[in-house]
């Protein structure tokens, strides 16, 4: 399997990962859109890019974090409840990413 196509599978997971629990609480379409492609492009960003300064396994995190923060800047006015739980799937996913990337590829 190449590269690519081990980062569009895990780009797959990790969204599905996300969006499974958002379905199951009949969360509006679009947000789970949005956070699909959330992760399947951090996906895809964590497996083409290292960030200097941190260690292998935060390099996930740092990408998904920092992708997070645009949805938590449109969510604070209507639902200050979601950003612990944003940043939280942020970081977790982000360091599976990394795991998948380095333990797999």
């Amino acid at each position: 399997m190449t590269h690519f196509n081990l980062a569009l599978i895990t780009g797959l997971a990790a969204g599905l990962l996300d969006v499974v629990p958002m379905l199951a609480r009949r969360i509006s379409g679009r947000s789970c859109i949005s956070a699909f492609l959330l992760y399947f492009f951090a996906a895809m960003i964590v497996f083409y890019s290292d960030l200097p300064y941190l260690p292998w396994w935060a390099d996930g995190m740092g990408v998904t974090v920092m992708m997070s923060v645009p949805v938590v800047l449109t969510l604070v006015g209507k639902d200050r409840k979601s950003t612990p739980v944003i940043f939280l799937n942020a970081l977790i996913l982000g360091f599976l990413i990394t795991v998948a990337e380095r333990f797999i590829a």
